[in-house]
């Protein structure tokens, strides 16, 4: 049984920024098609990236470079990716698995 985690970095915004987008209740979502998606390098500068097809994401904030954008992450790098693909009707929300305490066998697991 595979497992993934997905850790969420819990920003608040104050201001017109906040009150003009609001984070989606699902944190994780897999596309069905490729996505642009703009990731910041260290240095500042952006570059335009495609997330492949089946890529799961983890949304984490707000786009800090995207107007109505949400902040993903994606193979341990984060991307900023607008609000209409994530939410659209090409991305499913992805339910949360359950992580078996520890000692708890496999076949408790699956239960």
């Amino acid at each position: 049984m595979m497992t993934k985690t997905c850790a969420v970095l819990i920003t608040k915004f104050r201001g017109a920024k906040a009150e003009r987008t609001r984070l989606p209740v699902t944190r994780l979502y897999r596309i069905r098609k490729r996505f642009a998606v703009v990731h910041l390098e260290r240095t500042g500068e952006g570059r335009i990236v495609f997330l492949p097809e089946g890529a799961e994401l983890c949304a984490v904030g707000l786009s800090a470079c995207l107007q109505e954008g949400i902040e993903v992450v994606y193979e341990m790098q984060r991307y900023s990716i607008f609000q209409a693909d994530l939410l659209g009707s090409w991305a499913d929300p992805i339910k949360p698995s359950k992580i078996p305490a520890a000692g708890a066998s496999a076949a408790e697991s699956l239960s």
